[in-house]
């Protein structure tokens, strides 16, 4: 592919046109506001209109004279940030100084902006989302002839309009215009795609060796322009830092996509992909002291495979303290996730009585109106509204009814892609008692061939005589009343999860199907001042992670963690069963899911101050 911003600076500074056809690729970039803009959603509309964001340069009054003229004719129009401003509240007070109300996309790593061929702080571009196809490069201005004839479907001739507005600055670009597969691509493979992308990985192919990389170096810029890997990137730029963050860094990228642009050539016969070795053992923890072997399941090529609740007992003869525990598919390409629920021996929570116990644990008041709902939706042959329920009363804790309510019984690790290792800080655990089973449920997925799973559960004690002083928590956050408009892009919902106690908050999980977005965390304080934590603006089914909080964050009695997503149930959406239908709360993947799932460790145990 061409170097698009080559040709940019060598252009005069005179109108010029060039033939019709330049094309950019797809791409996704965050916007001011932590949501992802990804152009192929954008491919229903007639036309996209982007202009870099500079505010000394900006054209507010072309800018709002077209948007007027023509949003209702399907044109989305964005301002881009061109790397020049990482600051989101600034950005958009910025923005708001100039009157305007526009998705600012945030190019921090200056790709877009490079692909786009815009060089100078007044080019704004318009291009046909059908094919990606740019037509106009220029101040804007100058726009609306071509802006009417892609209109109006008529063939012309790209024009571009040189510019004498100061030019971008691109730091980076004369450091990377001889970039060295060995120094500079091969470690970033290595750092950031090798461990599933080799031999016996999750990924669909292998990038061991510079050949493979060069082979597949198209679809290495195509994914990291698209944001679609690294797998489940969070929003790096606000909110807390992750532990296990997978985000590559601008730089990163930057090396990666002008590599690939400038040929994808390898510099030296040493390759350090080829050296690279991987553990042996499946068990990324180590051996476990138990070994939980789950029953082989017969996967059908095709079709639907209904839900399983399978209980395994133990064959504990003593009690005994956990520490961490692990799951290792057998077939990860039809295993999609295992809820795990601890069973003491003395049984399951009685569900009702729970809800009973809450209902007398309210106020009276609260309490009756939740009854008088209750006993009306069952006397008219209804289901109660449980997700109204949870929504009036968020201090009840839906994860109660996912297990006992045994502070001191121990968790063990479920599994979905990317999650399936639970481990606790020292001197946190949880117990199991002799005579423990586990329940699993578990959800598998057709992929176009029988195939047999045989999963293992590994578990790790802590030495016998050894208890944890304390005990790791947590809460669950569930929306039951979901009701998702046929062909809606952007559905939003909100969820709120109370935290009883004064708490050290660890990690954090969105949970959607394939219609999610995106989702955020907002800490709601008791004084009511609020933090995010974080966002996810891409969110992904295919990749269910937890994000750890690189330091856990102390938070107060009674705050509130409002997760905030949305819904992509259109049909510019790739991976949505039927964008045709209304969607509603439902456990199968193509119905959908709004939760939030939250550990957390109660700071008074004794230990922790």
């Amino acid at each position: 592919m061409k170097q698009l911003l080559g040709l940019a600076l060598a252009a005069a500074l005179v109108s010029t046109t060039v033939n019709a056809g330049e094309r950019v690729g797809d791409f996704a970039l965050i916007d001011h506001q932590g949501a992802i803009q990804h152009m192929t959603w954008y491919n229903d509309h007639s036309a996209v209109v982007i202009m870099p964001m500079a505010s000394s340069q900006i054209d507010v009054a072309s800018l709002k004279a077209l948007q007027e003229k023509y949003t209702e004719q399907g044109v989305q129009f964005f301002l881009l940030n061109p790397g020049l401003q990482t600051d989101r509240a600034q950005v958009q007070s910025d923005i708001a100084a100039m009157g305007l109300d526009l998705p600012v996309l945030m190019d921090d790593a200056q790709l877009v902006t490079e692909m786009l061929g815009v060089s100078h702080v007044d080019e704004a571009v318009l291009y046909n989302p059908s094919n990606f196809e740019l037509l106009y490069r220029g101040p804007i201005a100058g726009m609306e002839t071509s802006l009417q004839q892609l209109l109006a479907g008529e063939k012309f001739e790209m024009v571009s309009v040189a510019s004498g507005a100061p030019a971008i600055e691109f730091p980076n670009l004369e450091a990377h215009a001889n970039l060295s597969y060995e120094k500079d691509i091969a470690p970033i493979i290595a750092e950031n795609c090798a461990s599933c992308h080799r031999d016996g990985g999750i990924a669909p192919f292998a990038m061991d060796s510079s050949i493979t990389v060069q082979g597949w170096s198209p679809m290495i810029r195509e994914v990291v322009m698209t944001k679609r890997m690294p797998p489940g990137q969070v929003d790096n730029k606000v909110g807390h830092k992750m532990k296990n963050e997978m985000n590559l860094s601008d730089e990163e990228m930057q090396k990666l996509v002008r590599w690939v642009n400038t040929g994808s050539k390898v510099d030296s016969d040493n390759d350090p992909l080829t050296a690279l070795t991987w553990p042996t053992s499946k068990w990324s923890l180590g051996e476990p002291d138990l070994i939980v072997k789950v029953p082989e399941q017969a996967i059908p090529a095709t079709g639907v495979v209904d839900y399983m609740d399978i209980p395994i007992d133990l064959g504990l003869e003593k009690d005994v303290w956990i520490k961490g525990s692990e799951v290792v598919p057998g077939d990860p390409s039809v295993l999609h996730h295992i809820i795990t629920t601890v069973v003491p021996p003395e049984g399951a929570p009685d569900f009702q009585q729970i809800l009973m116990d809450l209902l007398a644990s309210l106020p009276a008041e609260k309490a009756q109106s939740i009854r008088a709902k209750i006993f009306a939706a069952v006397a008219s042959g209804q289901q109660p509204n449980i997700g109204e329920i949870f929504k009036e009363i968020p201090e009840i804790d839906i994860g109660i009814f996912l297990g006992s309510s045994d502070p001191d019984l121990g968790s063990v690790a479920g599994y979905a892609p990317g999650n399936n290792v639970s481990l606790n800080p020292p001197g946190v655990g949880g117990l199991l008692k002799a005579g423990t089973t586990l329940n699993l449920q578990m959800h598998y997925t057709t992929s176009g061939r029988e195939t047999t799973d045989a999963t293992e559960i590994g578990i790790y004690f802590y030495d016998e005589g050894e208890v944890p002083n304390e005990r790791m928590s947590g809460g669950v956050g569930n929306a039951f009343s979901i009701s998702i408009p046929a062909q809606a892009k952007d559905h939003e919902m909100e969820l709120v999860t109370l935290i009883p106690e004064d708490a050290e908050l660890y990690s954090l999980m969105p949970h959607m199907h394939f219609r999610g977005k995106r989702m955020k965390f907002t800490a709601q304080y008791p004084d009511g001042s609020e933090e995010l934590l974080l966002s996810v603006p891409a969110y992904s089914f295919n990749w269910q992670l937890a994000h750890e909080l690189e330091e856990p964050l102390r938070v107060p009695a009674g705050t509130k963690i409002v997760a905030t997503g949305a819904f992509d149930n259109s049909s510019q959406n790739t991976f949505n069963p039927d964008p045709n239908t209304e969607i509603n709360w439902g456990e199968q993947s193509w119905e959908e899911m709004f939760m939030g799932f939250y550990t957390w460790k109660n700071v008074d145990q004794g230990g922790s101050d």
